[in-house]
């Protein structure tokens, strides 16, 4: 039994989903101040959808979320006149064991906020789609199980970010 206890907690250490900081610093929440909204583009690769990760199926959910929190939700029309272009970028990749046969799936659920930007250095450069904020998360789970941690690591990832909205959108009076 004291055989396999390390062994069982390495595991567990190993599928245990890991945030990777967020980048949610002062000045990124800056960044997010007054956008009014954000357009919501998903992207899933072709092994998430295999395991029935479908982005689709996160889009509802999520622009109800953001909405919940406060977060504009723009139209691609709208981000297209808005003069950030502000996006949240949502990717969720996933990966098999070798050759599929371990029965181990990992997956990456990113998020990130992309607007235009100009350069202080020569404001005559302009770039259409810098990363102002980020956030992601890593984890190891099973075919059978991905929809669900999968959903739960991006239900996380937007909880953080809709907190970093509010935090860089409060007024004086509530404290921001």
């Amino acid at each position: 039994m004291r055989r396999w206890l390390p062994t069982g907690l390495a595991v567990a250490a190993l599928t245990a989903p890991v945030t990777v900081q967020a980048q949610d610093s002062e000045w990124n929440r800056y960044t997010l101040e007054n956008l009014g909204g954000v357009f919501v583009q998903f992207e899933a690769n072709d092994a998430c959808t295999a395991a029935g990760v479908n982005a689709s199926a996160y889009e509802a959910d999520v622009s109800l979320k953001l909405i919940d929190g406060e977060v504009g939700v723009l139209t691609e029309a709208e981000m297209l006149a808005h003069p950030a272009m502000p996006e949240l970028h949502v990717s969720l990749d996933c990966a098999d064991g070798q050759n599929g046969s371990s029965g181990a799936m990992a997956y990456s659920v990113g998020l990130r906020v992309q607007q235009a930007a100009q350069m202080l250095r020569d404001t005559q450069i302009t770039l259409p789609e810098s990363v102002t904020w980020f956030t992601s998360e890593v984890g190891v789970t099973t075919p059978g199980a991905a929809v669900d941690d999968v959903g739960a690591a991006l239900n996380r990832s937007i909880e953080g970010f809709i907190e970093a909205w509010t935090a860089a959108n409060a007024t004086e009076g509530e404290g921001g």
